[in-house]
């Protein structure tokens, strides 16, 4: 895509007359650089400065014997060699992705035609947006002076032909080499050719990791050196002066207070992890028992809260409640407690003044009330732990908690205000536990509107994006958008509406498409003409949704096949001027350069227009045209020769 200045609110010329200082002006100068017709790659995303500053300043070597761990090093030396692409396989806890990060980011190549120059490699995930990594036809990134790190550990294993795959990726080499940039392949322990003597040549095994509380201890040392001066990893006696009265009385005699705990056997990702959160815990100024709480994962004190209120299912109600409804008051938690039980009786003045207070039971399932606030803040971690062990314990509670969490975050449910967070705990329960049926209440979040489609796109995006767990969860949103369900067809074309396009395009576009075909012009059609606008006005993701479309227009012929429908519904959508997403200008404006775009413009009109069930759409996207030329929105020279062009080639 070629840059140019570009003057807000200069009038576009082009004949006819235009108002000046309009909304649109920029973004009509900025489609006529926006080359609709080149094939977009596969989307990345930068690594987080996070991750790289882990591998590059917290890095274990070592295995638990001391011995070096090759799979780093190895890979470094392959790159270092001029492989462009090398495959790390292995089974998961083996830190693979971790390695593979520590290569790249060490790999210093030299600049093309300068002596003594290196470079320094930015580094991206590339995303697997595709359907079937087989048969998908899709271009692989090659930006210069990249470093791409691919998971692939979550699906390697259910490759059908391992052989196709791994040339698709191998034979991306030279483009790469060109660029100057490298690819690091994730691969399952299981899935890639590794015998073929070609397609196995370039294959890194990872076989063992770090002991976990060695990470944990480096991170701390090296990325939060708060919690090492809390003294909680602190080898040896301690002196009796910095003994405080949070951390006395556990028992150690002074020594290591986490030592029996920061387990060897730890994976690679959750040492990590732990070393994150048990630096929020000191920054919070948390004491020795929360610190052991947590790399726990607070099972001691869930346990102990479980077998303490196993007679009282009003306890327990509550402690969910107040997990769901965190922020809100004691009442309202108690409220919520009551619906969770179903429990609608007028309790006696007698049985009030006689239970206990509400503050006391709250606390007594380690929730605190501060300013009329229930909250967890104190115990980072407590409520995912508490809702895992309740779906996983009390698995016979699974459907009547998720039909309670849906009635909590109806539109003007208690849980209405916290449904991104609900949506949060849900994903990382999904993940945590490998099982998609928290995704359910996602559904009703996405027939509710408002603040419930923000969060069944939050939802499924975040358990989309899992390396272990993505690819079910992908194939679960394609298999929502086809199924006649109005809900299930509602809660794909939402969440195409959020992070999922520009993370997966490929994907979304295919869910929008089965959306699209439907028979009747329902909410979930008008939902999914909003996201297919929405990724439109995206200078980004416009070529890619434009080549998509028109590609339609001509692959899907038959009248009697959905998508024949769903491809000329697709063209109406973007083609109908809105303020908030002006694919129409951006498109106009592009035609007005490019006589393939006019061209494609045209085909598009004419076959919407032969189809007699989109007559009204067609004519209210051109009376839309009209208002917009009036406005100054729409360039009047081109609609005139695209309208005009039409109607002589559909008689």
């Amino acid at each position: 895509m070629a840059s140019s200045t570009v003057q807000p609110g200069n009038r576009v010329s082009g004949g006819g007359n235009h108002a000046t200082n309009n909304t649109y002006s920029t973004l009509l100068q900025a489609g006529r650089d926006i080359n609709l017709h080149e094939q977009e790659p596969l989307p990345t995303a930068p690594v987080p400065s996070s991750e790289i500053r882990a591998v590059r300043q917290a890095w274990v070597a070592e295995d638990s014997e001391g011995k070096e761990i090759s799979t780093a090093p190895t890979v470094l030396a392959m790159l270092s060699q001029d492989e462009r692409v090398v495959v790390i396989a292995g089974p998961p806890g083996t830190g693979k992705t971790a390695a593979g990060l520590r290569a790249l980011s060490e790999l210093r190549p030299a600049l093309p035609g300068a002596v003594g120059s290196k470079l320094l490699l930015r580094l991206e995930h590339m995303l697997p947006d595709w359907e079937s990594v087989e048969k998908d036809k899709f271009l692989l990134p090659a930006g210069h002076g990249r470093g791409y790190l691919l998971d692939v550990s979550g699906e390697s294993s259910h490759w059908a032909k391992p052989d196709v795959t791994a040339r698709k990726f191998l034979g991306h080499a030279e483009t790469l080499r060109r660029k100057g940039s490298y690819l690091v392949v994730i691969s399952g322990e299981r899935g890639w050719p590794e015998n073929d003597p070609v397609l196995g040549r370039n294959v890194v095994r990872a076989v063992s990791a770090p002991p976990g509380d060695r990470i944990a201890r480096r991170h701390i040392e090296r990325l939060y050196p708060q919690v090492a001066r809390r003294g909680w990893l602190r080898e040896g006696i301690r002196e009796a002066g910095e003994r405080d009265a949070g951390e006395s009385g556990n028992g150690q005699d002074g020594r290591e207070a986490l030592a029996d705990l920061l387990r060897a056997d730890m994976q690679p990702g959750d040492a990590a992890t732990l070393a994150l959160e048990l630096s929020r815990i000191s920054d919070s100024g948390g004491t020795v028992k929360d610190a052991r709480d947590l790399v726990l994962r607070w099972r001691e004190r869930v346990s102990t809260v479980f077998r303490e209120t196993q007679e009282s299912a009003d306890d327990r109600a509550l402690l969910l409640a107040a997990i769901m409804l965190e922020g809100l008051s004691p009442a309202e938690v108690l409220k919520g407690a009551r619906l969770l039980l179903k429990d609608q009786q007028t309790r006696g003045i007698r049985d009030i003044l006689t239970g206990r207070d509400l503050v006391t039971r709250l606390e007594a399932v380690q929730a605190k009330s501060e300013g009329q606030r229930v909250t967890f803040s104190h115990l980072p971690g407590y409520p995912a732990a508490v809702l895992r062990h309740f779906w996983r314990q009390l698995s016979d509670v699974q459907p009547d908690l998720i039909l309670w969490v849906k009635h909590l975050t109806a539109s003007k449910g208690l849980g209405a205000a916290r449904v991104p967070e609900i949506a949060d705990l849900l994903a990382q329960l999904a993940v945590e536990e490998s099982d998609l049926r928290p995704l359910d209440v996602a559904q009703s979040w996405a027939t509710a509107g408002g603040s419930g489609q923000d969060g069944a796109s939050r939802l499924l995006a975040r358990v989309a994006r899992d390396p272990a767990l993505g690819q079910e969860a992908r194939s679960r949103l394609r298999y929502w958008a086809g199924h006649d369900s109005l809900a299930n067809a509602t809660v794909a074309a939402v969440v195409c509406q959020g992070p999922f396009s520009k993370e997966y395009p490929r994907q979304t576009l295919t869910c929008l498409r089965w959306v699209l075909g439907r028979a009747e012009h329902d909410t979930a059609v008008s939902r999914a003409e909003e996201a297919l606008r929405a990724m439109g006005a995206d200078t980004q993701l416009l070529p890619r949704v434009w080549d998509t479309v028109t590609g339609w227009l001509t692959e899907y012929v038959q009248p009697d096949d959905r998508n024949h429908l769903a491809a000329r519904r697709a063209f109406l959508a973007l083609l109908h001027p809105c303020a908030d997403h002006p694919v129409a200008t951006l498109l106009l404006a592009n035609a007005r350069e490019h006589a393939d775009t006019a061209d494609e413009l045209v085909r598009g009109w004419s076959a919407a227009l032969s189809v007699p069930g989109l007559e009204v759409q067609c004519e209210k996207v051109l009376a839309a045209w009209a208002n917009a030329v009036a406005d100054g929105a729409l360039d009047a020279d081109a609609v005139s020769r695209c309208s005009t062009r039409s109607s002589v080639n559909t008689g």
